[in-house]
């Protein structure tokens, strides 16, 4: 009986041992694409708005914006620096794109109803691979 205890107690420890050797893969290990979005915010000027925000992908690869979309605005359009329209906008892997003035942003027109300062509206970002992706803006 001694013997078929020691089996079983070396056994015990090799699976416990075993069992602390596991590796849980992070993002960036499995390279897949993780967009998280940050700083939201809606810019009132005049009759239409603007969206901006940072666009953070920690994941290996990247994706395409093609599209935004929200309750509050009938049009809702994807343009660059100059002001015109953007049919797509990549966002790389490891990378930070920032939605901005001076670069490219969101422009929402023909509104739906009056944006008043201090509240807070979802812009949804749309993209090729991983889909739609809400986005909380607080309105200036």
């Amino acid at each position: 009986m001694t013997r078929c205890r020691l089996v079983r107690s070396v056994l015990a420890l090799t699976v416990l041992a075993l069992g602390a050797c596991v590796h849980y893969p992070t993002i960036e290990d499995i390279g897949s694409i993780r967009i998280q979005p940050a700083n939201g915010r809606v810019v009132r000027d005049g009759n239409r708005a603007v969206f901006y925000a940072d666009l953070n992908n920690t994941g290996r690869y990247g994706d395409v914006l093609t599209r935004a979309e929200t309750p509050v605005a009938r049009r809702a359009t994807l343009v660059g620096p100059r002001g015109s329209s953007l049919g797509q906008l990549d966002v790389p892997g490891q990378t930070l794109v920032r939605l901005e003035r001076n670069g490219p942003h969101v422009v929402l027109s023909e509104p739906k109803r009056a944006l008043e300062p201090g509240e807070v509206i979802v812009v949804t970002l749309v993209f090729e691979k991983i889909g739609a992706l809400g986005v909380a803006a607080l309105v200036e």
